[in-house]
């Protein structure tokens, strides 16, 4: 005979133990059915096909041990379009395999993170625009924390607002990691960048706090948005490691913001107009192991700050932001104190390193004549195309307006530089990496070297992406 105890328990399992389950379903009045029913550990599965006008609003109620995922039954084969959009309003869900498709929206976002610790893989949206271009809205918007987009593709974007966005907000330690941003169309509209990163830090405080978004492993080709800024930092303590850049207008941007790294990227311009490597406003930067060649532009500006304190003639025109301690933001912040080492710069169009771009000697709407100070400069490979300086450094100006500005010196040594486009012997083993059907010859770390070494130039484990290695694992 059972004993009561073991009956007791054995009774207790069955009436109270929940298995997870698999929720198939096949059209919205489905779909919103099972996201109010799913308990933590299920799985809802959208069978194939076209679901046209769908806006999911995912708000399952699960839990960190058992997340509950929204998937396509097969990837990539159920196709939202129309006015179709994808909110995640609840912590833990994960969204998997769908194809954002021959849509668009009013306003709002494509995909939107309204919560915290979900994530969001193995998804694209592909030409989803709007008739008029002018017609602004976000393809993937961050609105909480922790959140991850990994293994995604995008494809197409024309309309004005960033593709990737991280909210002003309560938006933070958000990641976006291998996804494959291609054949992004040129605009030359401010305002299209493919990252950009809002939080603390945009108003150039220097506390403590910071969006701390991570952009790593990504692959961006032929990505232009407005031409200017792939990536625009604008807050505090992000990290951009490991991504590939090839043949894209503009450059890898701290727009505003302060102590961001940037580090061992591959940026391969292929002459692209209008292509650069990376620049900076701000303090506190660390921005080591890049690799940039054969771009348009400068390799790394460092640019100069804007002064706000007082106007220094009546010409000038502040930028106003209430909130902030004066009222008013600079243009740029002041770019000081920063660690800018072992990056690599190869028959580039403009200067090797810029130090001082955009100077106002002469202050008039704006008052940008805080040069570059203290900031370490060593250890970097250069070549320039058409004997273009490998350094190049703006002197102050004489103007007696500005006869009390003083400024620390940059650190400046081991740097070494090589002839019009010359490819520098840099004394580490190279490996040939193709890129375009074109050899290119990288000297990569042992995996004993640190990042930081006293020889010159490029020290990165990492290799260039390639398209197999990022994006949907299905087909577009």
């Amino acid at each position: 005979m059972m004993k009561t105890g073991k009956l007791l328990a054995i009774l207790f399992f069955l009436t109270s133990g929940v298995v997870a389950k698999n929720i198939q379903v096949k059209n919205a009045s489905e779909l919103n059915k099972a996201i109010g029913s799913a308990v933590a550990g299920d799985a809802i599965l959208m069978q194939p096909g076209e679901w046209k006008d769908v806006k999911i609003l995912f708000n399952s109620k699960a839990s960190k041990a058992k997340p509950i995922t929204l998937k396509a039954d097969q990837a990539g084969k159920v196709m939202l379009s129309g006015e179709s959009s994808l909110s995640f309003d609840a912590p833990y869900l994960v969204v998997e395999g769908l194809l954002f498709k021959d849509g668009s929206l009013k306003k709002g976002s494509v995909i939107q993170f309204n919560s915290d610790y979900c994530k969001l893989e193995n998804t694209a949206i592909v030409d989803f625009n709007p008739s008029q271009k002018s017609t602004g809205y976000y393809w993937v918007l961050f609105r909480g924390n922790n959140n991850l987009m990994q293994y995604c593709s995008f494809k197409g974007k024309n309309n004005m607002q960033p593709l990737v966005g991280n909210d002003q907000d309560n938006s933070r330690y958000n990641t976006v990691q291998y996804c494959y941003f291609k054949d992004i169309p040129y605009t030359p509209d401010n305002g299209r960048e493919i990252f950009r990163i809002w939080g603390y830090g945009r108003s150039e405080e220097t506390g403590d706090d910071g969006a701390f978004f991570t952009i790593k492993n990504n692959l961006f080709e032929r990505a232009h948005g407005e031409g200017m800024e792939i990536i625009s930092l604008k807050s505090n303590r992000n990290k951009v490691i490991g991504n590939t850049v090839i043949s894209t207008k503009g450059g890898i941007v701290g727009r505003s913001g302060n102590f961001n790294t940037i580090e061992e990227n591959f940026i391969f311009g292929e002459n692209e107009k209008g292509s650069y490597g990376i620049r900076l406003a701000g303090q506190g930067h660390h921005v080591v192991n890049n690799y940039v060649r054969d771009v348009d532009g400068d390799g790394l500006i460092l640019i100069c700050g804007e002064y706000i304190e007082k106007a220094l003639t009546d010409k000038y025109e502040p930028i106003l932001r209430a909130g902030t301690p004066l009222g008013r933001v600079p243009r740029y912040g002041h770019v000081k104190d920063g660690l800018y080492v072992n990056n690599t710069f190869l028959n580039v169009g403009g200067a090797g390193i810029n130090i001082g771009g955009s100077y106002n000697g002469n202050p008039g709407a704006d008052q940008r004549m805080l040069l570059p100070e203290n900031n370490t400069i060593t250890h970097n490979i250069i070549s320039t195309k058409s004997g273009k300086n490998a350094i190049q450094a703006t002197s102050p100006s004489q103007n007696p307006i500005l006869a009390n500005f003083k400024f620390k010196s940059n650190i400046l040594g081991s740097n070494l530089v090589y002839d019009n486009g010359a490819e520098p012997d840099s004394g580490v083993k190279e490996t040939p990496i193709t890129i375009n059907g074109k050899e290119y010859k990288i000297p990569f770390a042992s995996k004993k070297d640190t990042l930081i070494t006293s020889k010159p130039g490029v020290r990165i484990k990492n290799k260039p992406l390639s398209s197999k290695e990022v994006g949907v694992k299905w087909s577009i």
